[in-house]
């Protein structure tokens, strides 16, 4: 794949879900250790029934500010309905799961690494992520990273989702920069490649990436640079490559 030179960048973007954060394991060890709570507190009929339904439910739905990590109490809700579960709370079991979440997750030193050496480079560092501000408020306080962000963007707190433009023009409106300078950091060729189209450059970020984990509508936009994790060395790779002769 040719590699563009991009000069005049001034900010680096990351989305938040299977690209800072494998969302794709981290829902679903938290669904089944929700799932062993429910059983062994005799609030399902069987091992797994939770897990099953709550799995089918939450892929199942599709629709603006939700997440899909964090959990909905609409998800619990739905799932108690089929199950016939009348013993806890939707809104008791929403708070449960989202703690047996919260204690996957922890400060990634790979990641803080990586942010350091973009400040180093006198750059400075976004999250635009499709979420809710409760999960990403949750994320920043676990992981330590707040500090590293000069700008935090949430779909649930602007009103628009990747990949309407409205959500990275509003990003450029914050950072007060044109398109060409930033570089957005996503798994999802669909919601973050919208990004070209105002002239933001797409870094495809594959690690954790899964097909069954996009919900947008749109065409996929082909990346103009491919990575593998957000790690110091692989952004060092990825500097090393922006700032070389083509």
């Amino acid at each position: 794949m040719p590699h563009t030179k991009m000069k005049s960048v001034k900010v680096f973007g990351f989305d938040l879900g299977n690209t800072l954060i494998n969302d794709t394991k981290l829902s679903k060890d938290a669904a089944i250790d929700m799932d062993d709570w429910l059983f062994e507190n005799a609030h399902v009929p069987s091992k797994e029934a939770f897990l099953a339904t709550y799995t089918s439910i939450n892929h199942g739905t599709k629709k603006p500010f939700i997440s899909h990590t964090f959990g909905e109490l609409e998800f619990f809700e739905k799932t108690f309905d089929e199950l016939a579960v009348t013993t806890i709370s939707s809104s008791a079991s929403l708070k449960k799961y989202r703690q047996l979440l919260m204690d996957k997750i922890h400060p990634d030193k790979d990641i803080m690494d990586a942010f350091r050496l973009i400040k180093e480079r006198n750059m400075r560092i976004a999250l635009m992520s499709n979420e809710r501000s409760c999960r990403v408020d949750a994320y920043m306080e676990k992981t330590k990273l707040a500090p590293y962000f000069d700008a935090v963007i949430v779909s649930e707190r602007i009103g628009v989702e990747k990949p309407d433009l409205g959500f990275f023009e509003e990003a450029l409106h914050q950072l007060n920069i044109d398109g060409d300078q930033m570089v957005l950091f996503g798994d999802n060729e669909v919601a973050d490649g919208a990004c070209k189209q105002l002239g933001i450059s797409f870094v495809l970020v594959t690690a954790y990436k899964n097909k069954s984990w996009i919900w947008e509508d749109g065409n996929p936009y082909q990346p103009d640079h491919v990575m593998d994790k957000i790690t110091k060395k692989d952004m060092a790779t990825f500097l090393q490559t922006i700032s070389s002769p083509q």
